[in-house]
């Protein structure tokens, strides 16, 4: 299977390319959520000449980014004990953050490139399992490059987690781990494009759920057993159900 990026994210794959070739400098990429992370990581990983490590931070995105990678006929690695799979002699090897960090002396051989999805999770703790693991391959490589990807660049508590965007402004400090956010994607751009449905702001309890037939009980308030019963007899619940049933397999996204 192949998959075409889209423009965007071709956009994201150039921008790093062309970075790395000038600097050493940990860089970050903002994309949206639903803007297709994987296929950027696939492809960056595809295009790397030396070894790659993806870190998610739980198996279901370890799986994900590992899915798009092989489905362009390609090979990796898996080192996530939680998918039963502890491999870090590939090319390409896509890991579970808590499972490499205890198992560094498997990963003792050179990467050139470390891949950080969610990369907003990374704490400025020297004794997070983040932190252990970027001191530990920068060790082996000191000039192995870090790439962060993630939809929330700023944290609630920390800040922004980039010092320079490429626009010009100046968000975190020097204390940032990503010196600087060399691609962001507006989300106004995904609705634009359509790539993302449009927001519609309603007040659901109110809009779409009857409850004037509920009775209230001596204290002034509903039944827990009551509202789960008009809940799953409401029609909003029956359509949702409905569309289930007869909608078309997943397809692969972008």
């Amino acid at each position: 299977m192949t998959f075409t990026l889209r423009p965007y994210q071709q956009e994201a794959v150039d921008a790093t390319l062309a970075w790395f070739r000038r600097h050493t400098e940990p860089a970050a990429i903002v994309l949206p959520t639903g803007a297709g992370k994987s296929l950027v990581i696939a492809e960056l990983a595809r295009l790397a000449r030396g070894r790659v490590l993806v870190l998610a931070h739980v198996k279901e995105l370890v799986a994900q980014n590992h899915a798009k990678y092989c489905a362009l006929g390609l090979e990796a690695d898996i080192f996530a004990a939680g998918l039963q799979r502890k491999e870090s002699h590939g090319k390409v090897v896509f890991g579970s953050v808590q499972s490499v960090a205890r198992n560094l002396d498997q990963f003792r051989s050179e990467f050139s490139l470390l891949i950080v999805d969610e990369c907003h999770r990374i704490s400025d703790d020297d004794d997070s399992q983040y932190q252990q693991i970027i001191g530990h391959l920068r060790q082996v490589n000191p000039q192995i490059r870090l790439l962060g990807l993630t939809a929330t660049p700023f944290r609630l508590g920390k800040g922004w987690i980039y010092q320079f965007h490429y626009h010009g402004m100046v968000r975190g400090d020097e204390k940032a781990l990503f010196r600087d956010c060399i691609y962001e994607l507006p989300l106004r751009y995904m609705i634009k494009h359509g790539y993302l449905t449009p927001p519609e702001r309603l007040d659901m309890p109110v809009v779409q759920y009857d409850f004037s037939r509920l009775q209230a009980q001596s204290n002034g308030l509903f039944s827990e057993a009551d509202l789960n019963h008009e809940l799953k007899n409401n029609s909003v619940s029956r359509r949702i159900l409905s569309a289930r049933s007869w909608s078309s397999p997943k397809t692969a996204k972008g």
